[in-house]
Parts: C-alpha cells; structure tokens; sequence
C-alpha cells in the first residue's frame, strides 16, 4: 500500500523552503514547488529555455517531458529572479544545465532539505516530503487556494488531468461552498472586491475629515471595512515585546488577537511598513469563526507609526496588488488624519499632557555641546529643514560665541550651523539638527517643544503631548523589572539631581551591581522612557 504524502500549508512551504542551505537548494525546491517541475524536469532546464518575453508578473518556461514532448510551464516572478541570480552567481552560459546532477540526487537534496526542516522545528512530516510532494501541492494550491481554471493548471504542470489532485484533498466546507456562489454575483470576485473597495474608501476619507478624535477614527475606519470585509481591526502592536492591544473592532471574531492567538504577521506588516497577507490562523478563542486571510497595513506617516490595521476576507482570491496597494493608501491616509487631528487638539487649546524630561546623555547633541564647552544654552524657537532635517536658534551663555560656533561644525548629528548674533557673554547659533534627532522624532510625532534649557551638559526639555494613552502604564508595560528598579533607585538616590545626589558607581554599589551594569540597564530604562514619549505622543 502507498504512503500517503504529506500536505503543506503555505506557512509550512515557506519553513521548508527556509530549511534550504544553498542557492541551488533553494531553486531546486522553488522549481518543483511554485513550478510544478518533476525531478527529471528540473535537471534539464537550462537558461534557454525561459521566453525572452517577460510578462508584468513573471516569464515562460519550455519543459522538456520525459516522453519527449514539451510543455510550457509559467515561472513566477520572484522565482525568475531567482533563477537570473543564480545564473550570474555561477557564470552559466545560454545552453548550460542550471542544477547539473541527476534526478536521483535531486530527490536526495530534497530528502536532507526535509530531515533538515524536521531537526528544526519537531515536525516530522517534513522528513515524508519529496519533489513529488512539492509538484502535487503546487497543483493542488493553484485548483484551490487560487481558483486558478482546471485546464491551465492541467498544461502548466503536464498533468492529462487534475482528479488525482483533487481527489487527495478533504471535502469543502459549507462556508467555502456558500463563498464560491457568492462569487457568482460579482460580490466577491477580484474586480467586484476592488470596486466595493474603493467606494468604501471614499466612505472612510469622508469620516477622516470629520472624526474630532483618534478614538473616533479608529472606530469610523473598522465600521466601514466591514462594508468590504468579514472583520477589522486597529492595534497597537508593540515592536519589541509580545503584546499587541486592539483600539477598535468591528466585524466577526472580536476576540481574534487574545490570548495565544498569533499576532506576527501584525508585527511584520509594522516592521516592513508594507501591507502583508497570510491565511488567517486565529487560535482556540476563534475556532468557530471562518479563518479566510487576514491583511495587515501599517498606520505610518512620515516617521510615525500609530498602529496597524488588519481586515479578514473569507476569499482565497482577496488581496491582490491592487488591492494591497489600496490598503497601503489608506493606511497613510489614516496615519495623515490621527496626526492632523492631534495637532488641531494642541492647537485649540484643547487638554494636553506637559511632560518634563532632564537628561546628560553626552551623545545627544546639545547635551554634549553644552558639556564640552561647559556652558549653558536654551532653544528660542525650532523650525523644519530640508530632507527631514530641524533647524534650531539656541542661545548662548558663559562661552565665546566664536567657540561655540567651532564646536557646533564638528559635533556629531549637526548637518550645518552658523552664527546669528554675539554679545560678550555668549551669543545666538542656527544649528540643523540631522533626521535622527530626537526633537525631530517628537516633533513628527505632533508634540510641541515648550522649553529646552542645557545646563553644563545636564538637558531639561518640556513638551505637550495629547494624552492619548497612559504614559505610566506605557512605561510599566515596557520596562524589566531590573530596569525599573535602577531607574527608581537612581531618582530616589539624586542621580538625576544637579549637583547630583549620587554617583553612578555609589548608586551601583548599593545595588550590588558593577557599573557598567548600571548604565547599561540605566540607558535601557531611558531609552524606553523616551520611545513611549515619540511613539505613543
């Protein structure tokens, strides 16, 4: 009796294809799985084969069939670029065999490639999978993930019939059966979806303008994806710990992202600051909802980052590029309106959070131009440069103003300065700040700088925040228990004093900590004080 093969999901295909430890390797498994090649398909192919006629999504490919016959298979996009780097790499000539060694050794690369996947991630199925396996799942994706017509998927992949493929899989679900005829009503076809999409955006631009909050433009924009989608989301993903908490819902599944549920492709979609899909996989609390695919689009503007959307669709056909770029607008567009929409709160006069800052980082600019010339400088006004760039007037006293200029031009994150005006106790500068400069960050942010005063290197900065969300608890969340009780034992103990109460090597002593140790959880602790201030404001 046969053994049955393995089935992957696309997840699966990707860890497999991550278990590969050479570029061939890597092109041996895409060939067979987002090809469709057999094993002795894939050690005839040579450079000439693709059709010079590149299409917008990927090439043609001739393949010469074991009974002497040849078919044309389509290459994806990525994959044909996988296939022009591996050809330069390795200098292969027009009419030379990319993979140069046997069928038998190709089913052995993909053998250690599964025994390596299995080793990896405890998932013994991985040792079952062959080239077989990976050419039957691309079938098999094609026919039901993708909707792709029986008789292309029949000629891309030699097949004189898709039944055997078909007759592998388990029977649809009454969801999937109810989805399929709805697509027959133009609902939830590619061009059917993009079009309701677009009318909905325009729906959810007319709430942009209108929305008086941040809690109301969060709550507008999932109330109207539902119009287009299953459910919607807007969460605040947290970049460097796990957690992630939902600001608004609106559809199915409100519990979708409690408990065990996985949040990475959120967490990725933040990171990459591009829209990405996956098959929606929502965890115990959500069984009983359908899963779909779930899109998640980062809210960014400029350099801000106020959360992520996420929208499920029942279709296996949703999120295609145009509809991923769609999303990546209207991403923007909502980022545009919460910054817009904060500025206009500071503006009227509405309630604001003033938050006071006193830090002697020597790395950050002024901190350390005020301590290497030993003097003092407060900020008269800040307005933005070029290229993301901040332009600041500080004053200048108890230093020559000849000697601040010269130590402003070589002092790092400075991209330009020039003297205004002196006077015989100091004088005023124009310093440009480059992109990274934390003021930038708060400005972008839509915070307002009421006061920046530099004492002999110690820094004291002020600044109105819209109190959006509970600097404490923020802090609380974010910082270790080790950093927090250095950053507590350092206020208590006048570290942050001036003159200081305390030094950092009393302050390590009595923690019984080395110094280094200190500064390095003191810095942490810090450093997250001021990303809850520039991310969360």
């Amino acid at each position: 009796m046969a053994t049955a093969q393995p089935r992957l999901t696309a997840r699966e295909y990707e860890r497999f294809r991550r278990a590969t430890a050479t570029h061939r390797e890597e092109l041996v498994v895409r060939l067979c799985g987002e090809v469709g090649l057999r094993a002795a398909e894939v050690v005839a192919v040579r450079p000439s084969d693709f059709d010079d006629r590149q299409g917008s999504d990927g090439r043609f490919l001739a393949v010469e069939e074991t009974d002497g016959d040849t078919r044309t298979a389509y290459v994806p996009e990525q994959v044909a670029h996988d296939v022009e780097q591996y050809v330069r790499s390795n200098d292969l000539g027009e009419e030379e065999l990319l993979v140069d060694v046997t069928p038998r050794r190709v089913q052995m690369l993909v053998g250690e490639i599964g025994a390596r996947a299995a080793s990896e991630t405890g998932r013994a199925a991985f040792d079952a999978v062959t080239p077989s396996t990976l050419r039957r799942q691309f079938g098999q994706w094609l026919l039901v993930e993708h909707g792709v017509d029986a008789r292309v998927v029949a000629a891309v992949g030699g097949w004189q019939g898709v039944d055997d493929l078909l007759g592998e899989l388990r029977s649809p679900t009454q969801e999937e059966i109810a989805t399929a005829f709805e697509q027959l009503d133009g609902g939830t076809t590619d061009a059917g979806r993009l079009s309701r999409l677009v009318v909905t955006l325009e729906s959810v631009d007319e709430a942009l303008v209108s929305a008086p909050t941040r809690t109301e433009i969060d709550r507008e924009v999932c109330s109207r994806l539902t119009e287009v989608y299953r459910a919607a989301w807007v969460t605040d993903v947290e970049p460097d710990r796990d957690r992630l908490t939902v600001r608004a819902h609106a559809g199915e599944s409100p519990d979708r992202f409690e408990g065990s549920a996985s949040t990475e492709l959120l967490r990725r979609a933040r990171q990459t600051g591009k829209t990405l899909v996956a098959p929606d996989e929502p965890g115990p609390a959500s069984d009983r909802e359908g899963r779909g695919l779930l899109a998640a689009t980062p809210l960014a503007h400029s350099e801000t980052t106020y959360g992520v959307l996420a929208v499920r669709a029942g279709s296996q056909g949703a999120f295609d590029r145009p509809e991923r770029t769609a999303l990546d607008a209207l991403g923007r567009r909502v980022a545009f309106a919460i910054t817009a929409t904060e500025r206009k709160l500071l503006l009227l006069g509405g309630q604001v959070l003033e938050v006071r800052f006193q830090y002697s980082d020597g790395a950050a600019t002024l901190a350390g131009l005020s301590a290497t010339l030993d003097c003092s400088l407060h900020l008269d006004g800040v307005v933005p440069g070029e290229g993301g760039s901040l332009v600041c007037f500080l004053g200048l006293r108890e230093t020559s103003a000849e000697r601040a200029l010269e130590a402003a031009a070589d002092a790092d994150g400075v991209d330009d300065v020039r003297l205004l005006r002196r006077h015989d106790d100091g004088g005023l500068l124009e310093v440009v700040l480059d992109a990274d400069s934390p003021l930038l960050a708060l400005a972008q942010r839509g915070g307002t700088i009421t006061g920046l005063r530099v004492e002999n290197g110690v820094a004291t900065l002020t600044c109105e925040l819209v109190p959006e969300t509970d600097l404490r608890e923020t802090l609380d969340d974010r910082l270790t228990d080790k950093q927090r009780a250095v950053l507590q034992g350092a206020y208590y103990a006048g570290y942050f004093e001036w003159p200081r109460g305390s030094t950092a090597e009393d302050l390590a002593e009595s923690m019984g900590v080395s110094a280094p140790t200190l500064h390095n959880h003191l810095r942490k602790a810090q450093q997250k004080l001021l990303d809850s201030l520039f991310e969360e404001g």
